[in-house]
């Protein structure tokens, strides 16, 4: 207790080291737990649901024969075919329970506008599996969940409170989800809206079924081993069911499909592993220019202190006594910096739940949050540090001459060379982190200036999509055909609307196989690398309307209808893959579909475009296949509008005639524009983290070569006054320490480089296009390095020059 009383009286009267000290630390400490806590939210903590370690979920690939179908890589799912006609009814051996899920919207209506909501389609089984039970009513059964059933769901508890007022006699009421009306049979616990923020469940067989003409065609399969069963014993079981019961009516002959299961955790950790390895790896640089300065304030304190430390020891202080007040100013420190560093941490995690971007496929449970694991975490790091940071004052003091220092009175005497040689390695250190950390800042930065300029192959100013979900009963041709044409009708007579367009999904080969385009006269079909995974199908005015170049031929006219040939446009990019240095146009694409080879001609080249596909900014180059929509209609049309000037009138009118035409079902109206800002909006958030954190790991690094250099001139007062005495000059003085600085920069920035080139190499996943390994980012950080060095030993330069050679030689 009298060495931490004395710790504590020693660190106020230094505060400036003090609170240096404990931010650094508490900093270091604070990013170390919410790195902790991100990654454990996903990966080391136990799943929220029963038995969750013998969960797994079974996924469906498919292939053609000639090689064994690629394992699932991803969030891969299984077809409904195969989950109600194959795992729900084979007598497995090795788990004890199957279900499935999926999720949709529809539209809630409680008499207002229609307000759309997300949900789940589940199988009985499910919530049984999860072991989660209704707060209010009951779950599924047996008997809900098969055809012919009365339509009856679950709701969430946030449904329940924020839209029907929280009724206590909501059991047995009924809600209209779009077109149908459900009665409530269950309201579940507060947090459970499994997965994607869902606010009610349906069953899955009434809503699933083949004779309902869903939209939905396949889902996420889990199974519950049973105790002691392994992964590879239970895919060993599903890889011995008969392949005939896996295979669809339509499924042509040589697609082999393969089920294969993972455990539930991976379909988690696949949702957010690259944030959480890239947020890890930049906390642990951040973690380490924190140590490092702290180490580097520690170590000049230890030397600075050399004399007071041989006073001690002449007043009868023993080396273990001295010792021990030095770690107990480490512990009084640490712990000062452990409690600061948790509220930096929960402030921290606050930050990165409210992050939409980070918000993916996890139930709760699995949330960021500062628990006991996470404190216990930073108690641990803390020690470690702790024992770190103490080694290092302790060792130096060791080679201390307390005798020798009484003697000759210097602080500068034994010890000074190597408290410097231990300074040098951790600046060294530093500022290879903050090249790390800078390389990846600027990595992210280009991404998002090479975004901001993207061309995406068309205009998306001034375009709204609109997409009704039609109602089952109209997803037949004869059905849904005129209602296309009405609604293009009439959005093209809205006041402000320029031109409509209409564009659909169009399938390029039967349903579950892979599809394949085999160019006329050629023996083999193309490489899948080759290959859209579905056609375009547009009317006649969509290139028009959204102002996507025609290179050469020609686009599809009123004359491309059903009955005459078939025909097909294709981007610049399928032109080049294709028929490299040859005119496409007049050439012949043959495609295998589900009624046998169809022979396309091609008529026209338009320029690339992203304008189709799913992740409009963030969407990669590939071919493109155009059909005309009479060619390839479609049950799911997407409607854009080109506004003669601002979009935001034409917003409201759209909605109303969606919603008009096609009543009681979920609709979207979207500027395009906004779906882009927001993409790059994601980026944008990944870049600022890094950024940030590169920032405060350039001041921290910053530091440490002000107080390196800032020791070295202090030490070296009695030479720079000799060379002073010598005739050397001011600015040859300066020079000298400058000297010092860029030698200590190359030296991290030889350190750093080939690990940033690698580090780059690990977030090329969101670098979207950008070089890892970009020259000019590189060039840029090395030179940043370099002035921040010089900047950094300005002030140590310039104290040098200004040393008195008269007053250095006599305090010498």
């Amino acid at each position: 207790m009298r060495d931490l009383r004395y710790a504590i009286r020693s660190l106020l009267a230094t505060p400036g080291f003090s609170l240096t000290a404990i931010l650094s630390l508490a900093l270091g400490i604070g990013a170390g737990v919410a790195a902790f806590s991100v990654v454990d939210a996903v990966r080391f903590r136990a799943l929220p649901f029963k038995d969750g370690d013998r969960l797994v979920v079974i996924s469906e690939t498919t292939g053609d024969g000639g090689t064994p179908p690629a394992p699932c890589q991803g969030t891969c799912e299984t077809s409904y075919h195969t989950f109600a006609e194959v795992l729900k009814i084979y007598p497995f051996r090795q788990a004890d329970l199957i279900a499935g899920f999926t999720s949709g919207a529809k539209a809630l209506n409680l008499g207002g506008d229609p307000i759309v909501v997300s949900g789940g389609v589940v199988s009985y089984p499910l919530f049984d599996m999860l072991g989660i039970e209704p707060m209010l009513g009951r779950r599924f059964t047996a008997d809900d969940d098969k055809l012919g059933a009365a339509p009856v769901t679950v709701i969430s508890y946030d449904l329940w409170v924020n839209n029907l007022g929280r009724a206590t006699d909501i059991i047995g009421q009924t809600i209209k989800l779009s077109d149908t009306r459900y009665g409530i049979i269950g309201v579940m616990p507060q947090g459970f809206e499994h997965e994607v923020g869902s606010k009610f469940w349906l069953a899955s067989v009434p809503t699933l079924d083949p004779s309902t003409r869903p939209s939905i065609r396949s889902l996420t399969v889990l199974a519950r081993l049973k105790p002691g069963v392994t992964l590879a014993q239970f895919n060993a079981e599903l890889g011995s069911i008969d392949p005939n019961l896996l295979r669809q009516a339509g499924t042509p002959a040589g697609v082999v499909t393969q089920l294969n299961a993972a455990p539930l955790r991976d379909r988690y950790v696949g949702a957010t592993q690259g944030h959480d390895l890239i947020f890890a790896a930049v906390v642990g640089c951040i973690l380490l220019i924190a140590v490092s300065n702290l180490a580097n304030l520690m170590l000049v304190r230890t030397i600075h202190r050399q004399r007071e430390f041989a006073i001690q020891a002449a007043l009868g202080a023993g080396t273990g006594r001295i010792v021990t007040r030095l770690l107990a100013e480490q512990l009084v420190l640490v712990l000062a910096a452990t409690g600061l560093a948790l509220g930096l941490a929960r402030g921290l995690l606050g930050i990165l739940k409210g992050v939409t971007v980070l918000q993916s496929l996890r139930p709760a449970g699995m949330d960021y949050q500062l628990d006991r694991r996470a404190i216990g975490f930073a108690v641990l790091l803390a020690a470690v540090i702790s024992a770190v940071l103490g080694l290092l004052p302790v060792s130096l003091f060791k080679q201390i001459d307390l005798q020798s220092m009484l003697r000759q009175g210097s602080p500068a005497g034994s010890g000074g060379k190597a408290g410097s040689r231990a300074q040098h390695v951790l600046v060294v250190a530093q500022l290879a982190a903050a090249v790390v950390l800078l390389t990846g800042a600027g990595l992210m930065a280009k991404t998002v200036i090479r975004l901001s300029h993207l061309d995406l192959g068309f205009v998306s100013r001034g375009l709204v999509d609109g997409t009704p979900s039609l109602p089952h009963p109209w997803r037949v041709k004869e059905k849904y055909v005129p209602v296309t044409r009405q609604i293009v009708t009439e959005l093209a007579a809205l006041p402000g609307a320029a031109r409509v367009a209409v564009r659909a999904a169009a399938s390029l080969g039967p349903r579950g196989a892979p599809p394949k385009i085999t160019l006329d006269g050629q023996p083999n079909p193309l490489a899948s690398s080759l290959v859209p995974a579905a056609a375009v199908a547009v009317d006649t005015g969509y290139f028009t309307t959204l102002g996507i170049p025609l290179i050469r031929g020609r686009v599809f006219a009123g004359t491309d209808v059903e009955a005459g040939p078939p025909v097909a446009v294709i981007n610049r990019w399928a032109a080049d893959h294709w028929w490299p240095g040859l005119d496409p146009i007049g050439r012949t694409i043959r495609v295998d579909t589900a009624g046998g080879m169809m022979a396309i001609e091609v008529i026209g080249v338009v320029g690339d475009s992203k304008a189709a596909a799913a992740e409009l900014l963030l969407a990669g180059s590939g071919a493109d296949l155009y059909r005309p929509l009479d060619q390839s209609p479609s049950a799911f049309p997407t409607f854009t509008v080109r506004a003669q000037g601002s979009v935001i009138p034409l917003l409201k009118p759209i909605k109303a005639t969606l919603a008009r035409l096609v009543p009681d079902r979920p609709l979207f109206a979207t500027p395009v524009q906004d779906q882009v800002d927001q993409q790059l909006s994601g980026v944008r958030i990944n870049a600022s983290q890094i950024l940030g954190f590169a920032a405060i790991g350039l001041l921290l690094a910053v530091i440490g070569v002000y107080g390196v250099l800032s020791y070295a001139v202090g030490r070296r007062t009695q030479e720079i006054g000799i060379r002073g005495a010598l005739g050397a000059s001011r600015q040859s003085i300066g020079r000298m320490v400058i000297k010092d600085a860029l030698r200590l920069a190359g030296i991290g920035i030889a350190v750093g480089l080939p690990v940033a080139v690698a580090a780059g190499r690990g977030i090329a996943s969101i670098l979207h296009g950008t070089n890892p390994a970009d020259p000019g980012v590189l060039l840029v950080v090395s030179g940043g390095i370099v002035l921040v060095a010089v900047a950094a030993s300005w002030l140590p330069a310039r104290r040098a020059a200004n040393v008195d050679p008269l007053v250095a030689l006599r305090t010498g």
